[in-house]
């Protein structure tokens, strides 16, 4: 049981292993070395106590001072004699003493010699175990220590004979390091400073008493019996340890995560060391677990890791495994995942320009990471050479055209980015020199060109009149029929990150909603006939614009689904549009959007703001032909492939696709009731609550206007029925399931009746809420680049003209409100189709208009017409008054 010496390959110093990085690798690729003992084994058998024959070294520091290794037994009992200790009485402990104080003879019977011989052999391996597996690696010595945080402070422990105190020799360190380097005076003492915090990973002391139990004293120590390693729990290990449980989350931040775990040695202290292996979700390079840290659970008092420096809004998952000086358990299960906050965006990339004229600036940069919160918004700034910044722009989209330059002059721009959390820092600069005429300068060609080849600056589109994708280039409005690379790439780094928190990859959504749309038209307008005679018919619908609720519900109560499939020919009575598709496109918005006026009592807006079937439109003859026409318009419109305006509660979706409601969905449409019914749910109603299982309600009469009280039971003899608090749950489920659902459900049967006449139960029960929402309403956002993709340009210009720029511009510094205006007043619908224009999108310029002229446009044809407008200025009043001022397809 020799002490740690520098000729000892397993736990000598070793300068380079320096670190508690190297320290820890050191630790794991020695983790299966087992102590030698200092007891002669033929005098520790336990079968045999009666033959128990003590060897007792000389001196309990003469062994730890050895230059012999560690693993080395002592000498044998053959060897010569050791000479006798100076000091007899002080060094055996107080139970090797028999006898009264004053006798200084040992006299030990043989079972005195058995117990001191098993105590001894239990007392050897702990300190053993000291030295392999918590002072590996450095000199040890056994002096007692008079830190301020030791065990043995102000007690006189380090006279106790019954104690071993161990401890880094720090002088011997030093002393090798001097005798290595030359160095003395200043530089020694020094290197003495530098020692205490290199080693300060090391316990300052470990006590071991009489009966082998370990206590470990950092300098931060809390409690030793939180550091106490059972000693016979030590000597009777014979298993490794059980597999154990997985980590935990403790906290997060945008940069690190802070994991924890829970010892599996039941208070022994038998578990030495934690192995902790990691693997980040959602990357393509995922190699799957590596290693992150070994915590030496000797040393260390939390079991607790904090993972730094890694990206906001990353995920990650843990696992770990546990050691004892017997070997490595299992694998532990996969953590739960943890994700890092949110935080600021990250500096965008340098801005860049796709054209430069005399008299403007078209500026782009590219979307930084946003680093888990989506970004609100973009500043852009800007300055002639040697002046001041302004803000020249503040929006979501990633480009700019900046027409307020001057011929000959550089300008300087810059741009950052800003989400919830707070801003980026300011972009490096872009300087661009504007020209006084109109050229190509090369040196911003060649940027442009690596620019442009960007994924990002592709989007996927839908070619309705070919039934198939192609891709188009937001900048070049180059188009592709097969997926350019870098927009592959894009993608697929785009998915990673937003399915990084799931195992398994997911389809498209949108790419599969467009299957299931594109079979759903084919299917309904198979099994009605499309393609017939019955289709080829034009059928005159004439309204009048004010009475348009009115007109159509008296037509289509003489309508049978022969005149369903026909197709719609609108006419506005005293109008002057004529309907090659835009009047039927502006008639079923004007529609959609009566049926949920409050007086007609059809549809209502629930307190989440969807429309919910009225709870005051009764169940009369008149009543239930209304909620049957409105289940007529709703089915005629996808029959027609056209979009509503009339957004549902995602509780009428459930009960149109026959899904079960309760309680949850009760939430969104009567908030006040779901509080209500809460606040029984988790508190007494005795005393406080008198009512049956029923509910009372008006009840419209057949003339429409009289109304009378009935009460509806919500069970077999509900009115009967008292509710308490053992019943009171079965009631707030059948009072949430009758307001949700059996209140409204001949109103809603009637719906349905008019909605199947042409749209099957069986065709709907494909889609979720989401995509219902989807194929009834259509898209509320207006992505500029979309219509884009799908514009076509006539007359005089080209994709790249000054008219076109300006107008792209334009519509992007719109906010969404007035994009819908302009959209409707270009298409008759304010909504983007879901596959697209069709026909395309129209931009044509105005020969034959005067310069100071309104634009104009044909909602058939998807057309808008815009003069040779001088200034982008003149453009944008121009257009604003038009759509502000346009009604009825006239100027007010």
């Amino acid at each position: 049981m020799g002490g740690a010496s520098s000729s000892s390959s397993s736990t000598a110093y070793n300068p380079k292993v320096n670190t508690r990085q190297q320290q820890n690798q050191h630790l794991h690729n020695n983790s299966n070395r087992k102590p030698s003992l200092s007891i002669d084994s033929n005098s520790a058998n336990e079968d045999n106590k009666s033959d128990y024959k003590l060897v007792i070294p000389t001196s309990i520091s003469s062994p730890m001072k050895s230059s012999s290794s560690p693993h080395s037994p002592p000498p044998s009992s053959s060897s010569s004699p050791a000479p006798p200790p100076t000091k007899p009485s002080s060094f055996f402990p107080s139970f090797f003493r028999g006898g009264s104080s004053s006798n200084n003879n040992l006299y030990l019977t043989k079972d005195e010699e058995h117990l001191i011989a098993s105590r001894m052999l239990v007392r050897n391996k702990s300190i053993l175990y000291v030295m392999e597996y918590i002072y590996y690696g450095v000199p040890v010595k056994t002096k007692g220590t008079n830190t301020p945080h030791s065990p043995n402070k102000g007690s006189g422990l380090a006279n106790d004979p019954d104690l071993v105190i161990m401890s880094i020799d720090a002088d011997e360190i030093l002393k090798q390091l001097v005798n290595n380097s030359g160095a003395g005076g200043k530089e020694a003492k020094r290197m003495s400073i530098d020692l205490k915090k290199e080693y300060s990973s090391y316990p300052e002391s470990c006590v071991v008493d009489k009966y082998g139990d370990i206590f470990v004293s950092m300098d931060d120590a809390k409690s030793i019996e939180k550091r106490k390693i059972s000693g016979i729990a030590l000597n009777n290990l014979k298993f490794i340890p059980n597999t154990p449980d997985p980590p935990f989350i403790v906290g997060v931040t945008s940069a690190s995560i802070t994991i924890g775990w829970n010892a599996t040695d039941e208070g022994t202290g038998l578990i030495d060391r934690y192995y902790v292996e990691y693997t980040e979700l959602g990357v393509s390079n995922n190699s799957g677990y590596r290693a992150l840290v070994t915590v030496n659970w000797a040393r260390d008092d939390d079991l607790l890791y904090v993972l730094e420096g890694i990206n906001p809004n990353s995920s990650f998952k843990f696992r770990i495994k546990c050691r004892n000086k017997l070997g490595w358990s299992d694998l532990s299960g996969d953590s739960l995942i943890g994700v890092t906050d949110a935080a600021p965006p990250n500096t965008p990339q340098k801005c860049f320009c796709t054209k430069v004229t005399s008299d403007s600036v078209h500026l782009h940069w590219h979307p930084p990471r946003d680093n888990g919160s989506v970004i609100t918004k973009y500043q852009l700034r800007g300055k002639k050479v040697g002046g001041i910044f302004t803000t020249i722009y503040e929006g979501r989209d990633y480009k700019f055209l900046y027409c307020e330059v001057e011929a000959g002059v550089d300008y300087i721009f810059e741009c950052k980015a800003i989400n919830s959390c707070g801003k980026s820092s300011w972009s490096p600069s872009f300087t661009c020199p504007v020209p006084l005429i109109t050229s190509n300068n090369k040196k911003l060609q060649n940027e442009l060109n690596a620019n442009l080849r960007k994924g990002h600056l592709w989007i996927e589109c839908w070619d309705p009149k070919d039934d198939r994708v192609f891709y188009f280039h937001t900048i070049t409005t180059k188009r592709e029929l097969v997926a350019p690379p870098e927009f592959v790439q894009w993608r697929k780094e785009q998915n990673d990150s937003k399915n990084k928190n799931q195992e398994m990859e997911i389809e498209d959504p949108v790419k599969k909603f467009r299957m299931k749309r594109f079979r759903f038209f084919q299917t309904v307008r198979k099994r009605n006939g499309a393609g017939g005679k019955g289709e080829t018919k034009v059928f005159e619908v004439n309204i009048r614009r004010p009475y348009l609720f009115t007109d159509t519900y008296n037509l289509f109560g003489k309508f049978q689904k022969s005149n369903l499939v026909k197709k719609f020919k609108i006419v506005f009575t005293g109008e002057e549009g004529i309907d090659s598709g835009g009047l039927t496109k502006d008639w079923y918005l004007g529609l959609s959007r009566a049926l949920g006026v409050e007086k007609l009592k059809i549809f209502k807006a629930s307190s989440a703001g969807g429309f919910e079937i009225h709870q005051e439109s009764g169940t009369s003859e008149v009543a239930l032909q209304k909620f049957k026409f409105a289940g007529m318009v709703i089915g005629k419109a996808l029959f027609d492939r056209q979009f509503l305006d009339m957004p549902l509660s995602k509780t009428m979706y459930k009960l149109i696709l026959g899904l079960e409601v309760g309680l949850n969905d009760l939430e969104e449409i009567d908030a006040t009731m779901y509080k209500s019914l809460g606040w029984m749910m988790e508190n007494s109603v005795a005393g406080i609550l008198f009512e049956t299982f029923s509910v009372e309600m008006e009840e419209t009469l057949e003339d429409g206007k009289s109304k009378k009280k009935v009460r509806v039971a919500l069970c077999e003899d509900g009115e009967n029925r008292e509710v308490d608090d053992e019943n009171k749950g079965e009631y707030i489920k059948l009072m949430a399931e009758w307001r949700v659902k059996w209140s409204v459900n001949t109103q809603l049967e009637a719906f349905m009746k008019g909605l199947h006449i042409l749209v099957g139960k069986d065709l709907l029960a494909e889609f979720s809420i989401v995509e219902l929402e989807l194929l009834f309403n259509g898209k509320k956002h207006i992505d500029v680049d979309e219509i884009r993709a799908y514009t076509i340009y006539q007359g005089d210009i080209k994709a790249d003209s000054k008219l076109c720029t300006w107008f792209w511009q334009l519509i992007t510094e719109m906010d969404m409100e007035k994009r819908m205006r302009l959209l409707k007043f270009c298409t008759g619908s304010d909504r983007v189709p879901l596959d697209g224009f069709d026909p395309p999108f129209n931009l044509t310029f105005g020969s034959d208009m005067d310069c100071e002229d309104l634009v104009r446009s044909h909602t058939c044809f998807n057309q808008i017409v815009i003069p040779g407008y001088k200034s982008f200025r003149v453009m944008r009043e121009k257009i604003v008054f038009a759509i502000e001022n346009c009604e009825e397809f006239v100027l007010r």
